[in-house]
């Protein structure tokens, strides 16, 4: 939905297709950018739409979207690509609030993250990134993130969410786990953890999370890059693995040779009842 650190738009009709059709509750345990649900169409799937993360800059700027319009015309005028705003907004929200000061539904404060994060490299680390300045030569981010919020498909997705939570990981599983839940899960990756504004997400929380799955009623969808370890704790074969290789991020530029990673979704359900054969529109 916006630019941000981790973020699935490239991957995430590959993994919503696995997504089962009889679910009644989804949650993104790690909703971040929250990709997967805007660019599939799982929003006419569940009854129940939880979107959750820890950091509460965004928790607040998904709460703002789940009124599409009126949160778009909060920020109509608002010129793109100005560094005195960028530096002014950025001042604004990260050096004279207290994140958790703030009221969830913020639309002002919502606008100025959104405007910071949309205009630093990747969306990553918003507190000490940078102007990025197209210079004219592309289109702001800024202006696609808002503009995207006029589109009729979006904006039904973005009112379908029931509730946006700023729980720990480990809360939020503990909170809405039933046997009609469905997790998708997509924690910072092994030993990027300290990549993330807000995180409360460290090297021994990989296991504890797999632990936590492992012993829930419902059904998750986990992504990862694989490492050493996953396999000792989710083992291949009780737990089922999907792999599928994507250009990374960074280096999806023009000229550029793009370097290949290779995306895991591991799932504690067999695959037979997911939505393989659909194919996904692009909110």
């Amino acid at each position: 939905m916006i630019s941000y650190i981790g973020g699935k738009a490239r991957m995430a009709n590959w993994i919503a297709e696995y997504i089962p059709t009889d679910i009644e509750t989804y949650v993104e345990v790690f909703g971040g950018a929250y990709w997967v649900y805007v660019k599939s169409d799982v929003y006419t799937i569940p009854k129940t739409i939880v979107y959750n993360d820890f950091n509460r800059y965004m928790v607040n700027l998904f709460e703002c979207c789940r009124n599409p319009q009126r949160f778009y015309d909060s920020m109509r005028e608002i010129e793109a690509q100005n560094e005195e705003l960028f530096y002014q907004f950025k001042k604004e929200v990260f050096e004279d609030n207290d994140v958790n000061d703030v009221e969830l539904g913020d639309m002002e404060f919502a606008m100025k993250y959104a405007y910071i994060v949309t205009q630093v490299f990747s969306g990553l680390n918003p507190e000490k990134g940078k102007f990025i300045d197209l210079k004219g030569k592309y289109s702001s981010k800024f202006d696609a993130f808002r503009n995207r919020l006029l589109k009729p498909l979006v904006q039904e997705k973005l009112k379908r969410i029931s509730a946006c939570e700023n729980l720990d990981y480990s809360e939020v599983i503990e909170k809405y786990d039933s046997p009609s839940t469905y997790f998708y899960t997509d924690p910072p990756y092994w030993k990027t953890e300290n990549y993330y504004s807000l995180h409360d997400f460290d090297s021994d929380d990989h296991g504890k999370l797999c632990d936590q799955l492992k012993n829930i009623e419902g059904r998750f969808g986990l992504s990862y890059y694989d490492f050493d370890l996953l396999g000792q704790w989710l083992p291949k074969d009780e737990y089922v693995w999907e792999r599928k290789e994507f250009a990374k991020a960074a280096s999806a530029r023009k000229k550029v040779k793009q370097n290949k990673g290779e995306e895991l979704l591991i799932m504690n359900y067999e695959i037979e009842d997911c939505n393989l054969e659909k194919f996904f529109k692009d909110g």
